[in-house]
């Protein structure tokens, strides 16, 4: 069941979660500020909060996965460290992103966009972008999850299951 949650060797399930989610913020974002400039109000107040309500639902999902992956990361090391500092500034940014939803949703009846929903979610993003760029480096820095098996067949490599088990090989905690 872990291993579900997880994902597979090669194919874990964070990075895809965290890829919808931020592009469901940034849309929403985007549309808010398209909307508090004049660009057709009443839909970008309307889809920016759609757009927040999908980031919002997919939090749970990707934090969930991304702390599977958190304790998988040895106790002491810089990349733990890294992990940690992504972790609270993710959840600080998902607070934002709730406190956007909640200010926009008047302006969802309204079919406005509200100033302080604008304000918060431009903050948001700058959270959202700070801890995306911390993630990455638990990623391109630490490996985390990568399995740098550079003579993998494209067709396995792209197997959507994960990557199999070279013969011999015993399983590792960290996939």
């Amino acid at each position: 069941m872990l291993r579900l949650i997880k994902g597979s060797p090669g194919k874990p399930l964070h990075p895809p979660l965290t890829d919808a989610s931020i592009g469901a913020y940034t849309v929403g974002v985007a549309m808010l500020l398209l909307g508090a400039l004049g660009v057709q109000e009443e839909e970008m107040a309307h889809g920016a909060l759609l757009a927040i309500s999908f980031g919002l639902m997919l939090a749970l999902p990707t934090a969930l996965t991304g702390l599977l992956d958190w304790l998988d990361i040895p106790k002491g090391t810089p990349a733990r460290a890294t992990a940690t500092l992504h972790l609270f500034v993710m959840l600080t940014a998902t607070v934002l992103f709730a406190l956007t939803w909640l200010a926009q949703r008047p302006g969802y009846n309204d079919g406005e966009v509200r100033v302080l929903a604008l304000v918060l979610g431009l903050v948001s993003e700058a959270f959202l972008a700070v801890g995306g760029n911390i993630g990455g480096a638990n990623v391109f820095v630490y490996g985390i999850r990568v399995l740098k098996r550079p003579d993998t067949p494209v067709g396995k490599a792209l197997n959507p299951l994960g990557v199999e088990e070279p013969p011999g090989d015993l399983p590792r905690d960290d996939l």
